[in-house]
């Protein structure tokens, strides 16, 4: 198994809360991530799923609320760690820039060990479709490399239709998919902050786009960025399956809602 060599801390604000918060990442001898709280410790695949189209947020066993943990997840599963411990000081994993880059930038800087261990892998003996209506499935096949493509639309803006394909590898993730940031319409913002959320949400955590631009002044950083964000949030998602196949994944406008459909089975499927 692969965990961590060194101890990872990273503060910062909670895009929703607008909460200053900490996140500790800690080697570990067990396999999957565990969340330690005051009460124990807790792997993932414990967690009671909670989230919606906008975030994923879940709470553990003890009663330990966690969101915003998609960026922080899909960094250590598209850096191939298998065992790590988490550590939140606070109910929101901090936003950072909106990208998942400084924790995968901060994950290759501590370094990795091989330990011994068990490993618990899903294995995939035929194909899930799940079609969860108005043009949004996703799918999960059998295959010896984990790959995902992804498809976007967002028609009469900026955005339009994107679709990306990637091979998930350490390399892949650290230098292209984790820098990828999170992104909204204008009015996607100012429904989110109607409601008392994105607080914490500016121009240098997310990319915004009005009715025919984009209002961040560095621009994209790379023509995919949207598309790939996605890329993210699938990946963080599936991290809360508590083991992430290694599968074809094919994903049409998606979203966390419809993530957490396959998690779900996934979770069936380790359970059986």
């Amino acid at each position: 198994m692969r965990t961590l060599s060194n101890e990872i801390a990273l503060s910062g604000v909670g895009l929703h809360s607008g909460v200053q918060s900490t996140v500790r990442l800690l080697p570990s001898d067990t396999y999957g991530i565990t969340f330690k709280t005051k009460n124990g410790s807790y792997r993932i695949s414990s967690a009671e799923i909670e989230e919606d189209s906008r975030l994923t947020g879940f709470r553990l066993p003890d009663g330990t609320p966690v969101r915003t943990a998609e960026h922080l997840l899909a960094s250590i599963v598209g850096m191939e760690l298998d065992a790590v411990a988490i550590v939140l000081e606070g109910e929101e994993v901090p936003i950072l820039d909106g990208s998942s880059h400084i924790f995968a930038s901060e994950i290759d800087i501590a370094g990795c060990s091989e330990i011994s261990g068990a490993e618990k892998h899903i294995a995939l003996s035929s194909p899930i479709v799940i079609d969860a209506g108005a043009g949004k499935s996703i799918s999960a096949a059998p295959s010896k490399e984990f790959q995902i493509t992804y498809v976007i639309d967002y028609p009469n803006t900026p955005i339009g239709t994107q679709k990306a394909d990637y091979t998930i590898n350490r390399e892949n993730f650290l230098n292209v998919i984790s820098k990828a940031r999170t992104f909204g319409l204008t009015y996607e913002f100012d429904y989110l902050k109607k409601y008392d959320l994105a607080k914490g949400g500016s121009l240098d955590n997310a990319l915004v786009f009005d009715n025919d631009k984009l209002l961040n002044e560095g621009g994209l950083r790379f023509p995919l960025e949207c598309v790939t964000h996605k890329v993210i949030d699938l990946l963080g998602d599936l991290a809360l399956a508590g083991s992430v196949p290694v599968a074809r994944y094919i994903a049409v406008c998606a979203g966390h809602g419809v993530h957490r459909k396959l998690v779900e089975r996934f979770r069936r499927i380790q359970d059986i």
